[in-house]
């Protein structure tokens, strides 16, 4: 079974003007991503996968490998779809480039569900999370199987009769069953979809699980300034970028 790893990025961003090639501590954000993810000990192979030249060269500069899309896609996951059809492999594992302190023991985890449990189409990693009222973050709530039952800009559960402590949030590493990528992707937009600006949400409204994977001390996204200095204060003191930053 063959599983590749891709992270989708684009140049636009209305937050953070040109996101991907942010730097962080000396390194472009989306190398540290496509750096990181390759000591992952699942992946047969690693890609950038975006519409910008830009961001192309950067990571070849930097010894990366990237794919080019067309610029039509309204989401990371339709981006993938495209790219993937080239590309021999089982399983893609969604890998979102803004997230420049991904763990690659994150990415094995996350993966083995879908390489041990041939039934299931797709995962994503879900950690614990206490910040109230942050639209940017997603938060999920689970089945007694450890299955997606829905995920929200919002808080979820609910506080308004019981104290909620401690939530779920979705960190976006989500791999996908080959095939089922492709199918998904020639679905159009579904309404809860659309309402929420939640790609993962076009999954559920078609019945299909998505199996959470749980794990420890996931990072933050760079979605703010807030964010990036964070991310900053973070990276210089994290042990994995002095291996591969000498």
């Amino acid at each position: 079974m063959k599983v590749v790893g891709m992270i989708p990025a684009r140049l636009e961003s209305s937050r953070l003007p040109e996101k991907a090639l942010i730097d962080i501590c000396g390194l472009p954000m989306v190398v540290h991503t496509y750096k990181r993810s390759r000591y992952a000990k699942k992946l047969d192979d690693l890609y950038v996968v975006t519409d910008s030249d830009k961001i192309r060269q950067t990571v070849e500069q930097h010894g990366g490998k990237a794919l080019m899309t067309g610029r039509h896609h309204k989401t990371g996951s339709d981006r993938l779809a495209e790219a993937c059809k080239y590309i021999d492999c089982d399983i893609v594992v969604n890998i979102q480039g803004d997230e420049p302190l991904v763990d690659p023991d994150h990415i094995d985890a996350i993966v083995t569900p879908l390489i041990e449990d041939p039934t299931l189409q797709i995962s994503v990693g879900v950690t614990r999370y206490n910040k109230k009222n942050s639209p940017s973050d997603i938060k999920a709530v689970l089945d007694l199987e450890g299955n997606i039952l829905y995920c929200s800009r919002t808080d979820l559960p609910s506080d308004a009769r019981t104290p909620v402590h401690d939530m779920l949030k979705m960190c976006f590493i989500v791999p996908f069953r080959k095939d089922f990528l492709l199918q998904y992707a020639s679905w159009q937009p579904t309404p809860l979809e659309s309402i929420e600006f939640n790609e993962y949400l076009r999954v559920l409204e078609h019945g299909v699980r998505i199996r959470g994977v749980y794990v420890e001390n996931a990072k933050i996204s760079v979605d703010t300034y807030d964010d990036l200095k964070e991310v900053h204060e973070l990276m210089e003191k994290d042990t994995l970028r002095l291996r591969y930053q000498k």
